[in-house]
């Protein structure tokens, strides 16, 4: 298996001595020793363009955006400092203090290569926070409002007769990377699809359905997009993907036929590339998918065994 994917390196303590205590999260909240990570929109805020930062407000800064934040989930601890996540979605872009400068609400992708890890993961957690509470305002069982509770890491039915906890949850997907052997030392099989950049070939992919293990759905995917059946299904890693709300759970495995047929219109292209093909691709006006993607890695980790 291979180390930490993007977007888990969060470094914060999640469920600290309290955690389930309305009045010392609101204490934590309102510490000026607190630090406040906004979202708007889907977008984290970062200051610099060519060296930019995460930003995580304290102070005056945070507490003025408190006045007029909508939804506030709980992060975690480091040591002693508390991190929140607040949504500003509710209002226009809106206006920060001058002394932060160039700060601008940007998409997290645009600059996620150039952040230390454990501020990239700090701010994909407070963007699937937001994105959560955004799309859970009403019970999922009778349609009545839900309130957050517990420092925004739970919501709970108003309606007293119903009174429903819900939590946050992603979506499982699982991605993964099939291979056959060869004498020029094998092949992989990517795809694309249209919602992919010009370009660009990567893994396969697929929500898990009811009623399925994990295994089955990579081999269902595998058949549905490719045509292609597998085996020696093995685990390689996972990625939380706040983009929108998916844990991705990453695998290799072993094409048993080779031929390709795209007939489901699942993908509009699918290919066999060697490792001296997948060399040569910027040659061809191809490219692999970001590297802060678990596709990535796992592509990574088959050209290195070559």
């Amino acid at each position: 298996m291979f180390g930490n994917s993007f977007y888990t390196d969060i470094g914060l303590q999640r469920t600290p001595v309290g955690h389930n205590d309305e009045n010392w999260l609101d204490e934590r909240l309102h510490n000026r020793s607190s630090r406040i990570v906004p979202v708007w929109r889907g977008h984290n805020l970062i200051l610099g363009q060519e060296t930019p930062q995460a930003i995580a407000l304290t102070g005056n800064h945070a507490r003025g955006l408190l006045q007029i934040c909508g939804e506030k989930a709980f992060l975690g601890m480091d040591g002693d400092t508390a991190y929140f996540a607040i949504d500003l979605s509710e209002h226009e872009l809106p206006v920060l203090s001058p002394a932060l400068g160039q700060a601008k609400f940007v998409d997290l992708r645009r600059v996620v290569m150039m952040l230390e890890p454990h501020e990239a993961a700090l701010l994909a957690y407070a963007k699937g926070a937001m994105y959560w509470h955004f799309n859970n305002h009403y019970c999922a069982a009778c349609g009545s409002l839900a309130d957050a509770k517990l420092g925004g890491r739970m919501r709970q039915c108003t309606n007293p007769d119903c009174a429903r906890e819900h939590y946050p949850r992603s979506n499982p997907a699982v991605i993964m990377l099939v291979t056959r052997p060869g004498p020029d030392g094998g092949a992989c099989l990517l795809g694309r699809h249209g919602g992919l950049p010009d370009g660009m070939y990567s893994t396969l992919a697929g929500f898990v359905e009811q009623g399925e293990s994990l295994e089955q759905t990579v081999a269902r995917e595998v058949m549905e997009e490719s045509g292609i059946t597998v085996t020696d299904i093995t685990y390689r890693g996972s990625q939380p993907w706040p983009f929108p709300d998916s844990l991705m759970v990453g695998f290799r495995a072993r094409a048993s036929t080779v031929e390709i047929d795209l007939s489901n219109d699942e993908l509009e292209d699918a290919r066999w590339f060697t490792r001296a093909q997948i060399a040569s691709f910027s040659e061809h006006g191809r490219r692999l998918p970001r590297a802060d993607s678990i596709g990535f890695q796992l592509v990574d980790e088959w050209l290195k065994e070559g």
